[in-house]
């Protein structure tokens, strides 16, 4: 009798939890100050009909970095199981740091430069392509 009411509290106390995915952008020089965002959903029966409750975390970095801009973002996809796999929760988390200075803008061109030969480098080359931050 003991060892059944035991089986039975594991099962319904019991969970699970995975890291879907990472990703990491290009961690900035000046590690001041430090911003942070997270969304979650719960989920019942795997019925996820849109993921909308990830675009506030967008709006949610740049508030806290208002005249600056938010670089090395780390961001995280878990998710986390309870009981049976009935019901799970959806977390995705960013964090980074937040740059003082002019925001990037759609008319900003990314300079390269354009490797020689002899391994000097020449003048850099402007191209069309924007900038991302």
């Amino acid at each position: 009798m003991k060892f059944s009411l035991l089986s039975v509290l594991l099962v319904v106390l019991s969970g699970c939890v995975s890291l879907n995915s990472v990703s990491l952008t290009s961690v900035p020089a000046d590690r001041s100050k430090r911003v942070a965002a997270a969304s979650e959903r719960f989920i019942f029966m795997g019925f996820n009909f849109d993921n909308d409750y990830v675009n506030s975390i967008t709006s949610d970095l740049k508030t806290q970095c208002p005249n600056g801009t938010v670089s090395g973002v780390l961001t995280k996809s878990e998710s986390i199981n309870y009981f049976l796999f009935i019901f799970w929760k959806s977390r995705v988390s960013a964090n980074g740091y937040c740059v003082p200075g002019k925001m990037a803008s759609a008319n900003d061109v990314i300079r390269k430069r354009k490797p020689t030969d002899d391994g000097s480098e020449a003048a850099p080359v402007e191209t069309t392509e924007p900038a991302v931050q």
